[in-house]
């Protein structure tokens, strides 16, 4: 769902920016905010969700542990 969000704010913006580009006697404003936009996108996609996978793994690790104390306590 925020893919989708992201992707329609960009193509809004995008779609702006290249509209004033158009009718401006200097087009490169216009083009730097509509690259900028979509390399800021890319940049979003590509960039990795390090705060997720950080915790799944202490979650995990947690359960490990946790495990191995109820068998040492049993043997």
């Amino acid at each position: 769902m925020k893919f989708l969000i992201k992707l329609f704010l960009v193509s809004f913006i995008c779609m702006i920016a290249m509209i004033g580009a158009l009718g401006s006697d200097n087009q490169w404003p216009g083009l730097i905010v509509a690259f900028a936009v979509w390399g800021w996108f890319i940049y979003s996609l590509s960039k990795p969700k390090e705060t997720a996978t950080d915790r799944k793994i202490r979650a995990q690790e947690r359960k490990i542990e946790e495990l191995l104390r109820k068998l040492e306590q049993r043997g």
